[in-house]
């Protein structure tokens, strides 16, 4: 499988404390993996670093192997051709649901980002709601419009941060294989992160466990629940299985 994403040895830190050491992971073309840990483990901050929100002290961060990322070097988030899906979902409030997603798209003409918002109002099930404001909107709906807004300017590589946190345990299955389903068909990269095993399994091709800023171990839900690594592996998938 092509790359798309290279993380290469990064190391990230806060004043004197080091948040992540030495993480290299790849993410294919067309590829959705996970980033999975419990609560301060670094999975954040390594998806923040990757959109550029973050410098990295060590190590290398490549797309399409254009470098964005050194320890002297940034690359503007907007420059990167990267989405990002907040926990939050950071809508504007005064903005309809079209103007929301039609945001990103600077430099289209009206017929083109109509044609743009439509579609993605489709993809979404939202093509009845295009003229609410996200306050009349369910949080499942409201993350629906959130995705919409990061694909709307075909990204190389989407990123999502605890998308479904917000979400009751029901809306959150349905809306993972639905977010899943959408990527495949839009193929589109991406990397979710995640405390939740069950989300992360079932949206991603592949995971990593993260404990302390560092990498544990990269697979499969089957390879992880089968054979993980290490003890804490094992207690982490276990106790999310329960």
């Amino acid at each position: 499988m092509n790359s798309l994403l290279e993380v290469r040895n990064i190391n990230c830190r806060y004043d004197d404390q080091v948040i992540i050491e030495d993480l290299s992971f790849m993410v294919g073309q067309h590829q959705i993996v996970s980033l999975l840990g419990p609560s301060g483990c670094g999975k954040t901050t390594a998806l923040r670093a990757i959109a550029g929100l973050e410098n990295i002290y060590a190590g290398q961060i490549l797309l399409d192997d254009k470098i964005l990322s050194t320890s002297a070097s940034l690359l503007p988030p907007e420059q990167r051709h990267i989405g990002m899906v907040f926990q939050d979902y950071a809508l504007f409030p005064h903005l309809s649901v079209s103007r929301n997603i039609a945001f990103g798209l600077h430099g289209r003409d009206k017929a083109e980002t109509a044609e743009i918002v439509q579609q993605l109002l489709t993809l979404v099930h939202l093509e009845k709601h295009a003229d609410k404001y996200p306050h009349q909107l369910s949080g499942g709906q409201q993350q629906r419009v959130a995705l919409a807004r990061a694909l709307a300017p075909d990204p190389k590589l989407l990123l999502m941060d605890e998308p479904f946190s917000n979400l009751d345990s029901e809306m959150r299955k349905n809306l993972s294989r639905e977010v899943r389903e959408i990527l495949i068909a839009r193929k589109i990269s991406a990397i979710l992160v995640t405390h939740d095993q069950d989300e992360a399994f079932t949206v991603a091709d592949e995971t990593g466990v993260m404990l302390e800023g560092s990498l544990q171990q990269w697979g499969t839900a089957e390879q992880l629940m089968e054979n993980p690594a290490n003890d804490f592996i094992a207690r982490f998938i276990g106790q999310s299985s329960s």
